[in-house]
Formats: structure tokens, sequence, C-alpha cells
């Protein structure tokens, strides 16, 4: 009696599992129209969703100045999608700042950028939790959607700090934990 109890305990576990639709990478958007939101994020590039590597399709725009003010007016973003030739995985927005000095202007406009590509992307707004990372600056990591959004603070030759915001679908949530 425990066995079938047991086994159609497992069975029911199983088609409810089967039941949950499988989420859409980006809300179900096409590689061609992430590229297009260079356009909505006023940065200009190759809209051209193309190979570039043996596996990798990417587009990639120019890096566009953000004119918020000295001595920080010399830092520039960067909007980059990234996958396989018929699927995205990953959008890259990349701040590359300049100067210490005064940053608060660029990294709110660098701010504004994010929230835009996550109402595109997903139809949901930059956190508070995510706009007080990027004004600190200090690294975070979320999950919006059944997606992955990691900001990452990096040293970079040249220029005083990089910030590079990634929204990741495919990625594994971590499991949680259950207690018998």
């Amino acid at each position: 009696m425990n066995r079938i109890l047991l086994a159609c305990l497992a069975g029911s576990l199983v088609l409810s599992v089967a039941a949950v639709p499988a989420a859409q990478p980006f809300n179900g958007q096409c590689p061609g129209q992430l590229c297009a939101y260079m356009r909505d994020l006023g940065i200009p590039g190759s809209k051209i969703y193309r190979k570039s590597g043996k596996e990798l399709w990417a587009c990639d725009s120019s890096r566009r100045k953000l004119p918020q003010g000295e001595p920080a007016a010399a830092s520039d973003i960067q909007y980059r999608v990234l996958g396989a030739q018929t699927q995205a995985q990953k959008q890259v927005l990349e701040l590359r700042m300049r100067s210490y000095r005064q940053p608060q202007g660029v990294l709110r406009a660098f701010s504004h950028h994010v929230d835009v590509l996550l109402e595109k992307t997903l139809g949901t707004g930059l956190t508070e939790e995510m706009y007080q990372a990027i004004m600190a600056p200090h690294a975070g990591e979320w999950w919006l959607n059944g997606h992955l959004a990691t900001l990452r603070k990096l040293r970079s030759k040249g220029s005083v700090y990089d910030l590079r915001f990634v929204l990741e679908y495919g990625s594994t949530r971590p499991a949680p934990l259950w207690f018998p």
C-alpha cells in the first residue's frame, strides 16, 4: 500500500512539474529585437546579430560618452547581446568610468540605462537595491523573472574602473534547501 501511495505521489509530482511552461528567454524576444535596444538606449552601433566566433553570435554597440559634467565626462557606455544563432543568452551594459571625482551624475545616467533595458527586456524596472549597488558602486546579484542580473565592478587598464551589468538567461538558480 505504501509503495502505491509513493508511486502516485511521485507521478503527480512529475506531472505538476511537466505542466509548468518553460520560461522564455527575455520574454520570447528574438536576438534582433534585443540588439535594436541600442537605438532605444541612444547608443550607436551595429544592430545586426551575427556570428562572431566558432559558436558565438553577438551584436555590439560603439562606446557612447556620457556628458554628465567634469571630470567624469569622458566616461562611456557600451551595449552587447551574446548567444547562439537563434537565441540570445546575455545582455551586457558596461560603463567605463574615467574618474573617481564626482561620479554621481555618470552613475545616475548608467542606472537610467539599466532601468530602460530591464523595462524593455523583462517589463520590470530597476529595484531600489540594484540602484543602491550601482550608486555605491559595488557588486550585486539578483533574480528577475527567471533571469540572473549581476553587477560587477572591474578594474581596468587606463580607466579608473568599469561597471558591468549582465542580464543572463539560462543560469541555474541555487536549489532551495529542503528539510524533512
